[in-house]
């Protein structure tokens, strides 16, 4: 188990200063390929997806897992997801049979959106199997969002066979008020979907990440981007407990997803605890700025190369992302920022998504 003092940056702060929080937790993205195309996601998943550079090793999965356990210790936690992690189901069993054999405890849950829960003998298949390799917890992802695409029958049928096998304290519906009183905005105009989604977000804000800085941030009042000059991300990048890794070895602080900290490859070099040790932020050419000075100090970086600030933001997120996904575009800060599926740039195969 490691101490903060073990990370370069934190042995050379004064002691007065924030120190960098040790990862005690992880969500191992299996894929960014998932059957929907919500307008909330913050990772830009979708059917047409098209990398396969990004889908997850079974290796990978449990390096990373091991990697966190020897972090953190038994308080070390990971998650599955995605995108959807059931799209390659068989991948999913085999991470789960690989991380019992191993003895690797600490998984947190595994996430889905039920889109795959078409039959309730396929469904009680898959889920017992999982609880004998040792699923602690399935959450179900079901809101005004995902519910444009995944029949709200699916997700029912998940909820009903989840609870009878793995027991209430098992089962995360995420979220409950939207299961008890579903709203379907597939049928709807768009002036009135729109109004559903501000609905659910005066409920619970939303990341203004990814497809939802396209889709969501225009339905907020705008705010010129000097108004987030006093605003950085000390707390949100140094404090984040979590990190999230993607296929490639991408390491996102928290949920920041395109914001990369480093690379792990499935070497005894390039682990995620090698990693966190080895990291300074002062190193890092976005996070450095984002901790210092906040979204506004990337402008300065972005004009250089002909940025042209949008008339407004809907927040500092939305200002963050817009400025990364720029930079990414202009080839900039390669190593720092990606992959271009974070950014609504990956390859596609052309595949509409189902609705419903």
């Amino acid at each position: 188990m490691l101490r903060l003092e073990d990370n370069v940056y934190n042995r050379r702060c004064r002691q007065d200063e924030p120190k960098f929080k040790l990862w005690k937790s992880a969500g191992l993205m299996l894929s960014y390929r998932c059957p929907s195309r919500c307008a909330c996601c913050y990772v830009f998943s979708g059917p047409d997806v098209a990398e396969p550079a990004t889908e997850m090793t079974v290796e990978m999965a449990l390096d990373c897992w091991t990697a966190v356990r020897r972090m953190a210790g038994a308080s070390g936690r990971v998650h599955l997801t995605g995108g959807e992690p059931f799209l390659d189901y068989d991948r999913l069993e085999q991470i789960m049979q690989a991380a019992q054999k191993a003895g690797l405890e600490g998984l947190e849950k595994i996430e889905t959106n039920a889109y795959w829960c078409t039959d309730a003998q396929l469904v009680r298949q898959r889920l017992s199997r999982l609880k004998k390799l040792g699923l602690t917890r399935l959450q179900i992802s079901t809101d005004v969002y995902h519910q444009q695409f995944v029949p709200f029958e699916r997700v029912r049928l998940a909820a009903r066979i989840a609870l009878d096998l793995l027991g209430p304290q098992r089962v995360q519906i995420r979220w409950r008020d939207f299961f008890a009183n579903p709203i379907m905005v597939g049928p709807m105009k768009e002036n009135q979907r729109n109004k559903a989604f501000l609905n659910a977000m005066a409920k619970r804000p939303e990341r203004l990440l990814g497809r939802a800085a396209e889709k969501l941030a225009n339905l907020f009042p705008l705010r010129t981007y000097e108004e987030f000059t006093d605003i950085n991300c000390k707390q949100n990048l140094l404090g984040a407990r979590h990190v999230h890794i993607d296929g490639s070895g991408n390491v996102f602080p928290g949920t920041c997803i395109g914001i990369v900290v480093g690379k792990v490859i499935s070497d005894s070099k390039h682990t995620l605890d090698r990693l966190w040790q080895q990291f300074d932020y002062r190193q890092h050419p976005i996070m450095s700025v984002l901790i210092e000075k906040g979204p506004t100090g990337l402008i300065n970086l972005a004009q250089q190369k002909s940025y042209q600030p949008k008339p407004g933001y809907a927040h500092k997120c939305h200002l963050c992302y817009d400025i990364r996904r720029f930079l990414y575009q202009k080839n900039a800060y390669s190593g720092y920022l990606g992959p271009a599926v974070c950014y609504g740039l990956a390859p596609s195969k052309n595949t509409p998504p189902a609705t419903h």
